[in-house]
């Protein structure tokens, strides 16, 4: 349980790192397939919803999603292939997890034609 605080407290951090004074919520939506991470999200301030360049996030929240994915999935019965992370100023986050079946059944498809 260490390690996903410590996970947890970095996915914090990042977005802490990337949002400006005054905002009031912040998520990142992850695709996780096959060991490749797909982020999107960001803040909302006075009412305006403002995407993360994700570029300007350091590194390590690849990582962070990726080791999320592998421990929380270890038993076959926690499938996920999509993570919404949100994060209040005050620090309480929240993480939903959910298992896109038509994503998957996409990337099976893909990966048959380049066959």
């Amino acid at each position: 349980m260490e390690i996903m605080n410590k996970v947890y407290q970095s996915i914090s951090q990042n977005i802490l790192n990337n949002v400006k004074n005054g905002w009031t919520s912040a998520c990142i939506n992850a695709e996780v397939l096959d060991g490749v991470v797909k982020l999107n999200g960001g803040y909302e301030r006075d009412s305006f919803f403002t995407s993360f360049k994700f570029r300007q996030f350091d590194r390590r929240i690849i990582n962070d999603f990726q080791t999320l994915h592998t421990i929380t999935t270890e038993d076959s019965e926690n499938k996920w292939n999509r993570a919404l992370f949100s994060l209040e100023p005050t620090g309480k986050f929240n993480i939903e997890f959910e298992w896109d079946q038509d994503l998957s059944d996409e990337i099976e498809r893909l990966n048959n034609e380049s066959i």
